[in-house]
């Protein structure tokens, strides 16, 4: 399953970038993220991988990250792997303006199992998850 969301954030490149590469941040806009365990390579750094826990609808769920690829201001890879499958995020910024960029998401999905037909089934849900964490980012970066 692939699918791709942008929004826009009033706040410069610069900015943006910064906020998206702390990865303390992250807990500011993530809903449901209980703690980070970092498992191998440099924090933050392409190879890095880290154990994200979540509680989502009062259970728990570990999803591993692995950052693929690291081109900031302009652009991050990750991939998320858990029970469920493999996840691949790619996440572009371009500067429309000084103080407004552009922000877009590329996901492809692999589900294993059972979780293939409601992949497909809830498309829509995946994608609308996707864009909360999205506007939640936005709305972290513009009250900075």
């Amino acid at each position: 399953m692939k699918y791709t969301i942008s929004n826009r954030i009033n706040k410069s490149l610069e900015e943006v970038a910064e906020k998206f590469g702390d990865p303390e941040g992250v807990k500011h806009w993530m809903e449901g993220l209980q703690k980070i365990d970092h498992i191998s390579g440099t924090p933050g750094e392409v190879g890095a991988k880290s154990d994200f826990h979540y509680l989502y609808n009062n259970k728990e769920m570990v999803i591993t990250e692995t950052i693929l690829e690291r081109n900031l201001p302009h652009q991050m890879k990750f991939a998320y792997d858990s029970s469920m499958g493999r996840n691949e995020v790619e996440i572009l910024f371009e500067k429309l303006s000084d103080n407004e960029v552009k922000q877009t998401n590329n996901t492809v999905m692999e589900l294993k199992g059972i979780m293939k037909i409601f992949g497909f089934l809830f498309k829509g849900m995946f994608k609308k998850q996707s864009l909360k964490y999205m506007t939640a980012f936005k709305e972290y970066v513009e009250k900075s």
